[in-house]
């Protein structure tokens, strides 16, 4: 048969709390409070404990060492040290300065003069553009263009506010002449001569000159030798 040891006990209905006496080192079990109690003192193996505090048991978080520590510590007034009514409302985050001093996380709205991180040159994601990045993009976009023309306004400008520009002049490059079909493409040929002055003789032959009524003064007319 197994040894069995035992300590001393009081039953359930006896009185709750510690024995009124222990040696040191003896151990009691208090049926009627669950609590295990022991003899603490310094008079050595036998001798009677000067205290019998509780060291376990039921609901030992509200017992003895516990209770005892928490007063030690005094909590309360520790607080009161460092942090006060008064001090807390004017230096530390209430939750009506919160409401009426900081922006909300969803659709924020800012001023003053918020400040975001600069993101880097050519970023198109949805991040926040501060005025340095833009100023940026702005000074790229423009770079060494001359000073008439570095702004959409007087490129307009210069392209006469037609906003058909391209068509406008594919259409009148379209009407000219070509300069090495000389003159072969010419659509009217007959007008075009008569514009310059030349009518009919500049349709004849050099060997072969047909003039017609008027005259001609200065002519020398020289048949030759023989």
């Amino acid at each position: 048969m197994a040894n069995v040891i035992r300590i001393k006990r009081r039953n359930s209905s006896g009185a709750a709390g510690a024995p009124s006496s222990l040696q040191q080192a003896e151990l009691a079990f208090n049926e009627a409070d669950g609590q295990i109690y022991v003899g603490v003192g310094t008079g050595g193996a036998g001798g009677s404990a000067t205290t019998i505090p509780s060291i376990g048991g039921t609901d030992w978080a509200s017992k003895t060492y516990v209770t005892a520590a928490v007063a030690a510590v005094n909590v309360s007034s520790q607080l009161a040290n460092y942090l006060t009514s008064a001090t807390a409302a004017s230096t530390y985050l209430t939750i009506s300065s919160a409401s009426s001093t900081y922006a909300p996380l969803a659709s924020p709205g800012f001023s003053g003069s918020p400040t975001v991180p600069n993101q880097t040159a050519g970023d198109s994601s949805t991040k926040i553009a501060n005025t340095s990045f833009v100023m940026t993009a702005v000074a790229n976009l423009v770079a060494s263009s001359p000073e008439a023309l570095n702004t959409l306004n007087e490129l307009a400008q210069a392209l006469g506010n037609d906003a058909s520009f391209s068509t406008t002049i594919s259409n009148s490059i379209g009407g000219k002449l070509a300069k090495a079909s000389n003159l072969s493409d010419l659509t009217d040929t007959s007008t075009a001569r008569t514009n310059l002055g030349l009518s009919s003789m500049a349709t004849q032959s050099s060997t072969n000159v047909n003039i017609s009524g008027g005259s001609i003064d200065g002519v020398d007319l020289n048949g030759g030798s023989f």
